[in-house]
């Protein structure tokens, strides 16, 4: 696969680091538009996430966006990693964001092994 790293069409993604606390998503709160707008911003950090942890499909599946339980963990753990990681931050809030990683990669695999979600194959319920 081609480095999109010098291309101008694939925008470079960057985390920013925020400078004041950010504002939990009530998701139900949202329309159908606007929800899927906050989830692209959410399928950014989750892929970086992925990534930089080399978390695999049994806690982290392709499919994570269709199952609301996983949208709420993964955008729980989104902002305490942001507020972890703000200019604003506690210098123990890192470490303290690590040990809620913990914890939410069980809960993660615990409700990825209820969906019944297989790399190649999404289960609706």
């Amino acid at each position: 696969m081609p480095d999109k790293s010098d291309d101008a069409f694939y925008p470079s993604h960057m985390l920013v680091q925020l400078s004041s606390l950010p504002v939990p998503i009530m998701w139900g709160a949202h329309s159908p538009r606007d929800e899927a707008l906050l989830l692209e911003e959410l399928d950014l950090w989750v892929d970086w996430l992925v990534d930089r942890y080399g978390l695999d499909q049994r806690t982290v599946p392709g499919c994570w966006h269709e199952h609301p339980e996983l949208i709420e963990e993964l955008s729980a753990l989104h902002l305490a990693w942001e507020a972890a990681f703000s200019t604003s931050a506690d210098p123990t809030d890192a470490l303290r964001w690590h040990e809620h990683f913990d914890a939410a990669r069980t809960r993660l695999s615990d409700w990825v092994a209820r969906t019944g979600c297989r790399p190649a194959a999404h289960r609706a319920r």
